[in-house]
């Protein structure tokens, strides 16, 4: 659900662009009858939309191009939702501005947060295409086929036809393009590549780049039987406790997540696996070394089968200090009520987020005059259900991963790029590590990194820049260049 409405930041004037870049917004209307490929632009009117097509949609777009050259790369970025705006990758970390969040997650949060230049954003290397699907941004979505667009398929097809019109209307078939997207936009993102395969002329699209990625909550959502949940979860839960000062001391974050693994895969795995089977002295010893790692007494393990969910950790961790961890970033903790459950909220770190919510409305005004930024929905949640596709029941699978191993087949030159925060409770660490494990992509064909933060890791200052620095090398080693 969205937060409660807040008072949108005082408007003040946006940092500068880089110089020879210049900014462009408009939306793209697409169709949930479209086939084959857009024809190229019509003058003055932006990309075409071919004439069997009736536009039912739109998809926004906020661009930043260089005035010269042609021959750059393209990235074109989303968050998910589904039902986000662009709003959080372009005040995070890719757009020329940056919203500066205080970097003390024990710190108290002002009402608004200042924007500063972004100084080592991409710009200066390839060009940024900020996409808002259907509804969202300054897209629309009047009149149109709700449950196709409330749909994996639908939406990305929509996305997709956006990208493949933008390319036309500027005249950038050519170039190299990137497709980032962030938590369910990583799914997004990977359904896409089936949606530019059947185009008539597809997009050269060299890299996939996914942040939180969601390929695989299907194998990863924690059931109470789905013992895989549990072992791929524990890295994170080290990390965090270790953060928090829960876990046994000297402690490092990303080693004893690592710690946490070997464990997971060696010890955790079988003993969840023989279930009642596994004999007593065994069960208390795995228990001890669970305390030892995810700062949960190994009391609470014996009496709960040796498992924890992610979200009762969170309740469960600081209790005694009457804290709740976050679920998008576990640094940031909010009061456990007296009366909690295995599950509370709202999420501590949704003070933070609301930050860039806030930003965006004041930084599209000073950034494009005439412009009414009120008018941008940072978020808008799609009404009804979000198919996933595959039959609704116990039995479906939405074998994402296989979509990218596919299109990697077929095309040299694609790439796959995952970066997770350490301290996320929603799409953890573990969870990137079994994508790869079960994965036939060639590990030459992608790079997976970790950051120091949560969920929106770039909000840390530190993991913001290491990340622009890994895409930078990644973008370099583009293979077909």
């Amino acid at each position: 659900m969205p937060a409660p409405a807040a008072a949108h930041a005082p408007r003040s004037p946006a940092p500068p662009l880089p110089p020879g870049i210049s900014v462009a917004a408009d939306t793209i209307p697409v169709s949930s009858q479209a086939t084959g490929s857009s024809e190229g632009p019509v003058p003055g009117d932006g990309p075409a939309v071919r004439e069997d097509r009736a536009p039912d949609a739109s998809v926004g777009y906020i661009a930043y191009t260089a005035r010269e050259g042609s021959g750059r790369p393209v990235i074109f970025a989303f968050n998910g939702g589904p039902g986000a705006s662009s709003t959080f990758l372009h005040l995070g970390v890719l757009g020329p501005a940056r919203l500066d969040v205080p970097q003390d997650p024990a710190a108290p949060l002002p009402a608004h947060a200042p924007l500063a230049p972004n100084a080592n954003a991409l710009l200066d290397l390839a060009d940024i295409v900020f996409l808002d699907p259907p509804g969202t941004g300054f897209s629309t979505r009047d009149g149109a086929d709700a449950q196709y667009y409330n749909s994996v398929a639908g939406d990305a097809r929509a996305v997709a036809q956006a990208v493949d019109a933008w390319l036309a209307a500027n005249g950038r078939r050519d170039a190299p393009v990137y497709i980032l997207g962030e938590s369910y936009g990583t799914i997004r993102a990977v359904a896409m590549l089936d949606a530019f395969a059947a185009l008539e002329s597809a997009p050269s699209i060299r890299g996939v780049v996914l942040l939180g990625q969601a390929l695989n909550m299907i194998e990863t959502s924690q059931r109470p039987d789905n013992i895989i949940s549990y072992v791929v979860s524990l890295p994170s839960l080290a990390a965090i406790a270790c953060y928090h000062g829960k876990a046994a001391r000297p402690c490092i974050p990303g080693a004893i997540a690592e710690e946490a693994a070997r464990f997971a895969h060696e010890d955790y795995l079988p003993a969840l696996f023989a279930g009642a089977a596994l004999p007593a002295a065994e069960r208390r010893r795995i228990a001890a070394r669970l305390e030892e790692l995810s700062g949960i007494p190994a009391a609470f393990y014996l009496a709960h089968d040796l498992r924890i969910s992610k979200e009762r950790f969170r309740v469960e961790l600081l209790r005694a200090q009457g804290k709740v961890v976050g679920r998008y970033d576990a640094r940031y903790l909010a009061p456990r009520p007296a009366d909690a459950g295995p599950v509370v909220g709202p999420d501590a770190f949704s003070a933070v987020s609301d930050l860039y919510r806030r930003a965006m409305p004041a930084y599209l005004d000073a950034l494009l005059p005439g412009t009414r930024g009120a008018d941008y929905k940072v978020i808008a949640r799609p009404g009804g259900t979000w198919r996933y596709g595959g039959a609704d029941s116990p039995f479906s699978d939405w074998p994402f991963m296989e979509t990218v191993e596919r299109a990697a087949a077929a095309d040299r030159c694609l790439r796959l790029f995952v970066g997770t925060g350490v301290f996320d409770l929603t799409t953890t660490i573990g969870a990137a590590d079994y994508l790869f494990a079960q994965s036939s992509l060639p590990a030459a064909r992608y790079r997976a990194e970790e950051y120091g933060a949560g969920h929106m890791f770039y909000s840390d200052a530190a993991a913001r820049e290491a990340f622009l620095a890994d895409m930078r090398a990644f973008i370099a080693a583009d293979p077909c260049a």
